[in-house]
């Protein structure tokens, strides 16, 4: 029995083996023959790249005559802007087009994504790029519903197949008249000129935008202009491109079906605008509106919205609600004034683009009332098996800081390490700072766990100082159980004089990798000061793996090394905690006491002063005060008959 699993195991590495090389990045935009026929391999030969959009044409010798015809066009998908960004990237696909409109097979040719620094060639797996085999343009190619995207990397699975989708789309438009894409690809080119003429008070006129104002008790104004957006062009038309793929994006990630609906807000309300408050009913039945159900759609900067509104959302609407007949979008402010109501009913283009009908040029048809819409939404992606995990541990560190317990602090560290680490890899890190430099706050604002735990970041840090650090970063809380376990003999304290040069090291990190995100965007070298990463991530690079483990065993010997001398974040959080509103409690025993300085496990503390920015709060010198474990379980008065001197109470802040 051990002979077949010892086999068994062999095969199975053998698959993977063969599928990674399969797979394998060639990370160069350079295509040969062999790319070429990786993704039509039914042609015996393809032309030199030319036309427009350029394209590699594939042959085959017909087998009842022997004359060559076209099967079909490959083509690169950076060859067709604007092209879909990943996490931090493009990315720069091969794929094949057969004269159906149907995609044969897709290669990743080049990308340069911060994750692949530590995860490895995340894109390169096999069940991703097979997905596209055989796949019709007819088909929606949205991650999450018809497309798998690969674990942790949802951002990039995303760009990567938006980018096949929108790639291929322009190529049979252009090569493949007579296919049944013709049609289709005529729709969308009629329905934005249609649209692309009209400007935001047009569209209002016509009845394609349907604006509600609802008047507060107290006089102030809440507006919302509501807008079908169930297809490309009406998303292009009304909140730009960018904004609209990212809402797409985020729909796709929560339900496997649905239409958008945009909700522009804006007005001087009072009362802050809340998603959840909408409902949508037709006929008896009514569609609530639960917060998970609305995404972001940008901030009306792009799009006929600019200058309309504060900020947009969209409303993925319910399969079950039919487009085809009227239905009426409720808002209740709930503060005791009956719900606010507008009736929709969908009209002209927004009627056929969201009913699939053909839509004939303008110089066909004149355009008819297009537009009228309902729904509502906010920001942030949903996902409750995530959320609810990261609510029950952040609700644990609080209590645990709050209550200064050992126990409670060992078991968050404990779940931290398991879950934010090995499980869900939702850590901070570095790179969230770079890429909110580099492609703004979406990134954080679309991803409700991520929103949750830079909330608590911030608001924790200004108020107490760096508990993230403490109890919420899964490498400090390696760290900090590998110290427990490492026997004492083991540990050494770093001389003062080597300590207060090194720590600065941190600080010299964080600037040096944000001067690079702002110069160098392309170029990304958290990965090297960030050894979580490869740990939690598992990375492929041996240099990373050298850098984790000669990490690790420095903080087997120094207690904190890494949160002490090299982590960026923790220099980013310790320059905030500077500014923080509550320090810890010193009392004139300080002085003279050593117990809380060798406790320290970032060296912190020297006699009685605390250097706050590199203190992580981890309860030590709280616990041992409130214990009275130190010089502080001798009265004041009976220190100072014995001619001990202590400085003043109000000298020690």
């Amino acid at each position: 029995m051990t002979r077949q699993l010892q086999l068994a195991t062999l095969f199975i590495a053998l698959l993977v083996s063969a599928s990674a090389v399969f797979a394998q990045t060639p990370f160069s935009r350079e295509v040969d023959e062999l790319l070429l026929q990786q993704v039509m391999p039914a042609a015996d030969r393809f032309s030199a790249k030319a036309g427009t959009p350029p394209v590699f044409t594939a042959f085959a010798a017909d087998p009842a005559t022997g004359n060559e015809t076209v099967i079909g066009y490959v083509f690169q998908t950076s060859d067709l802007p604007p092209e879909e960004i990943g996490f931090s990237s493009t990315i720069d696909v091969l794929v094949g087009l057969n004269t159906a409109a149907t995609v044969t097979a897709i290669k990743v040719l080049d990308y340069n994504e911060s994750f692949r620094s530590s995860r490895g060639d995340f894109l390169s797996i096999r069940p991703f790029q097979e997905q596209f085999r055989r796949k019709p343009l007819t088909d929606s190619f949205r991650v999450g519903r018809d497309i798998d995207g690969v674990s942790r990397a949802t951002i990039s699975s995303w760009a990567a197949t938006r980018g096949v989708y929108n790639a291929a789309r322009r190529v049979a438009q252009s090569y493949l008249a007579s296919s049944g894409f013709s049609a289709a690809a005529d729709t969308t080119s009629n329905a934005r000129e249609h649209l692309a003429p009209l400007s935001w008070e047009d569209m209002i006129t016509q009845g394609q935008i349907q604006v509600m104002n609802a008047r507060l008790p107290d006089e102030t104004v809440l507006s919302l202009s509501f807008a079908y957006m169930g297809h490309e062009v009406l998303g292009e038309i009304l909140v730009g491109n960018d904004a609209y793929s990212r809402a797409e994006r985020d729909a796709s990630g929560r339900f496997d079906d649905g239409k958008l609906m945009l909700v522009g807000i804006g007005g001087n309300a009072s009362e802050p605008f809340r998603q959840e408050r909408f409902s949508i009913q037709q006929g008896d039945v009514v569609f609530p509106m639960p917060r998970r159900q609305t995404v972001y759609a940008g901030s009306a900067d792009q799009g006929r919205i600019a200058g309309q509104a504060n900020f947009a959302v969209a409303m993925i609407l319910a399969p079950e609600l039919d487009l085809a007949q009227p239905f009426t979008v409720y808002y209740d402010p709930q503060n005791g004034e009956l719900p606010y109501s507008i009736d929709i009913t969908l009209q002209g283009i927004a009627l056929d683009l969201a009913l699939g009908r053909d839509i004939r040029a303008p110089g066909d048809v004149a355009p008819e009332d297009m537009m009228q819409a309902s729904a509502g939404g906010l920001l942030t992606d949903i996902n409750w098996t995530r959320v609810l995990p990261l609510t029950l541990l952040l609700g644990l560190v609080m209590t645990a800081f709050l209550r200064k317990d050992a126990r409670l602090r060992w078991l968050a560290l404990s779940i931290t390490l398991v879950y934010l680490g090995f499980i869900n890899g939702g850590f901070l890190s570095v790179s969230h700072i770079t890429n909110t430099i580099k492609l703004g706050p979406s990134m954080i604002l679309s991803d409700l766990p991520l929103l949750m735990i830079v909330a608590f970041t911030l608001i924790t840090t200004l108020i107490w100082g760096r508990v993230f650090c403490s109890s919420l970063c899964p490498f400090g809380a390696l760290q900090d159980i590998l110290s427990r376990f490492v026997p004492k003999g083991w540990q050494r304290t770093v001389p003062a004089y080597i300590h207060d040069r090194a720590l600065y090291l941190k600080y010299i990190i964080l600037a040096l990798i944000i001067l690079m995100a702002l110069v160098q965007s392309d170029v990304s070298i958290f990965q090297y000061f960030e050894p979580f990463g490869t740990l939690f991530f598992y990375s492929t690079s041996v240099v990373l793996w050298i850098i984790l483990i000669a990490i690790v065993l420095a903080s087997a010997v120094v207690k904190r090394f890494y949160c002490r001398y090299m982590c960026p974040l923790g220099a980013a959080l310790g320059v905030m905690s500077l500014i923080s509103l509550r320090r810890i409690r010193r009392v004139p025993q300080c002085t003279v006491c050593k117990v809380c300085e060798h406790a320290c496990p970032t060296g912190a503390i020297r006699n009685e002063q605390i250097d706050f920015k590199e203190c992580v709060r981890c309860d030590i010198c709280e616990s041992k005060l409130i214990a009275k474990a130190g010089v502080c379980k001798h009265s004041v008065e009976s220190l100072t008959a014995r001619g001990v001197q202590l400085l003043p109470v109000n000298q020690l802040d």
